[in-house]
């Protein structure tokens, strides 16, 4: 044991930039910070962030590698495509501590098991890693995001020599089922991402594969080994050490609850049928609408670099081919030949819903109904 010390001792002294201009005393600690999930669509699934403390140099700083700039002037068009470059980023502690407590967001704070060496190691990888020429990443929400980051930059100042447990996830949950559970009080945030994600948001996660959520990358430090005897985590403590009150779940009337909604436009869309004229409006928005949908999830699978949206089978239902032909309601033998081969593949894709390998949102299902209904008996309805 004390030949692989002096090893790892020597490793880490030739390792550490020759350039750190900041040496840290011995009573320095660095801590992972994890922040509970808010209430925007960007912290819904909490934050993660390494805090590094130095009473003697008067030094208390956090490195947030979640930051992005809204105000790029081609912000919007990089999120879309898949392309937006998110950087670490330095701010003292007690910006990061008030901007948590005023959003009523608590905060765990672990100290990690470091020696003088390792800790002076990873402060010279972050203070590297923040330089104008290395902070950037193209973020990826499963795998390259502001968790993970943190788990490999520690990783890197052990000499991968943590050994995470595993034992308690959850056996054979996707990396969608992982998200779900946030996205309880948010039911039509979780049915516009179930939509848009595709089949590679349902493989099985892998152990290390829950660290993109920083709730589980504090539960897995926190039963995390060293060298296999050796604990990851020193001290925990609770910022603020009182509980916050519980924030009452968000009211929701009948337009909150999307499978209600959609009930509804599949009863309006049948109704609608025994009115040429009304039905005549209501398929113009309908097949729109899902036209619309449609060239979302294709532009989001073919025209952007995101990992997750690919190979999306909601493709089937909501097809951007909709969009040359919701707006002829004169009947035509294209016409009525293009939706009845509509409604066969909305009856195929509803006999096989649970076999298709994506999980594939329950909330569309009467849509996909009123897909089959409306293609289907197209052909075989007399024109007034």
């Amino acid at each position: 044991m004390k030949n692989r010390s002096l090893v790892l001792a020597l490793l880490l002294a030739t390792a550490a930039p020759l350039f750190a201009q900041i040496q840290l005393s011995d009573q320095a600690r660095v801590s992972l910070m994890t922040a509970a999930p808010g209430t925007l669509m960007y912290n819904l699934f909490g934050h993660s962030a390494l805090r590094v403390y130095d009473p003697v140099l008067g030094l208390d700083r956090c490195y947030n590698y979640g930051t992005f700039n809204f105000e790029d002037p081609y912000f919007l068009l990089n999120f879309c495509r898949g392309r937006l470059r998110y950087y670490l980023d330095i701010e003292p502690y007690r910006y990061f501590e008030y901007g948590n407590l005023l959003e009523e967001r608590l905060m765990k704070e672990q100290v990690l098991n470091l020696t003088a060496q390792q800790r002076q190691f990873l402060f010279d990888l972050l203070e590297v890693n923040a330089l104008e020429e290395n902070k950037y990443y193209l973020y990826d929400f499963f795998y390259d995001n502001c968790a993970t980051r943190i788990r490999d930059v520690v990783e890197k100042a052990h000499l991968y020599q943590i050994t995470f447990d595993t034992t308690f996830l959850p056996l054979g949950a996707t990396m969608r089922d992982l998200l779900h559970p946030y996205l309880t009080n948010y039911p039509w945030t979780r049915f516009g991402i179930d939509l848009a994600l595709g089949q590679p948001a349902d493989r099985v996660a892998l152990g290390r594969d829950y660290m993109f959520l920083p709730d589980y990358m504090h539960d897995m430090f926190a039963r995390a080994r060293v060298a296999d005897t050796i604990p990851l985590v020193a001290e925990e403590r609770q910022i603020p050490s009182w509980s916050l009150p519980p924030k009452p779940a968000p009211q929701r009337g009948f337009f909150g609850n999307p499978l209600w909604v959609m009930c509804l436009i599949a009863a309006v869309g049948i109704a609608s049928m025994f009115s040429r004229r009304a039905e005549q409006v209501f398929d113009v928005v309908f097949w729109l609408a899902l036209g619309l949908a449609g060239l979302i999830l294709f532009l989001l699978w073919f025209a952007t670099d995101h990992t997750t949206t690919k190979n999306n089978w909601n493709l089937l239902w909501a097809l951007p081919t909709h969009l040359l032909f919701f707006w002829r309601t004169k009947r035509t033998e294209l016409t009525e030949t293009y939706f009845t081969v509509v409604g066969a593949i909305a009856l195929v894709t509803l006999l096989m819903w649970g076999f298709i390998p994506q999980d594939l949102p329950e909330t569309a299902l009467p849509i996909v109904v009123l897909i089959v209904v409306k293609g289907l008996m197209r052909r075989y309805r007399r024109e007034d």
